[in-house]
């Protein structure tokens, strides 16, 4: 599996370093089980019982805090666990 991010830092729209956080892998990891899958944004909400609002907040990093329902329901419509949906090592590993 290629890793979710290539380095530890973004660079925001004005040139800024930003911090990797967890909202932002799990954004990262959403985007690529959906690209995987070729889901649209919209296709996974529906899916998953969101309103593309929601998920769209999410994999642009509006949302800084997911709800774990949230996840389970997004993992789910993916036809995963949420263990197998949160394990990769960049979420496992993140501090």
């Amino acid at each position: 599996m290629k890793p979710l991010l290539k380095c530890p830092y973004l660079v925001d729209c004005w040139g800024r370093e930003m911090r990797i956080t967890l909202s932002i892998l799990i954004a990262e990891r959403i985007n690529q089980l959906r690209k995987s899958r070729k889901l649209s944004v919209n296709k996974l909400a529906t899916m998953s019982g969101l309103s593309y609002s929601t998920l769209n907040s999410i994999l642009r990093g509006k949302s800084k805090s997911p709800t774990l329902e949230t996840l389970i329901r997004i993992a789910t419509a993916l036809n995963m666990t949420i263990l197998e949906f949160l394990n990769v090592p960049e979420i496992v590993n993140f501090s």
